[in-house]
């Protein structure tokens, strides 16, 4: 789910949850404990779901990268999340 960077800090490569599962707060678990520090992801502009979630959590967005992704070309939302 993460890889270290430097020091205090993570990304997160992927997380999903089986449809079946979702909605019962599994991802939320994992991302507040799993993830501590200072941890980076991007996720797809058009994926409001993702950017909600992680914004409920407490991530703040913090640039665009166009054309991050491919197959459909979309950009990036880079989002960071610091916790002690």
């Amino acid at each position: 789910m993460t890889r270290n960077l430097i020091g205090n800090e993570s990304e997160v490569l992927n997380l999903a949850v089986a449809p079946e599962y979702r909605r019962r707060g599994i991802a939320s678990d994992l991302v507040r404990l799993v993830l501590r520090g200072t941890v980076f992801l991007e996720v797809r502009e058009s994926n409001s779901t993702a950017r909600a979630f992680y914004n409920s959590l407490g991530y703040q967005e913090l640039s665009c990268r166009p054309g991050y992704y491919a197959d459909p070309l979309e950009g990036a939302i880079v989002l960071k999340f610091h916790s002690c």
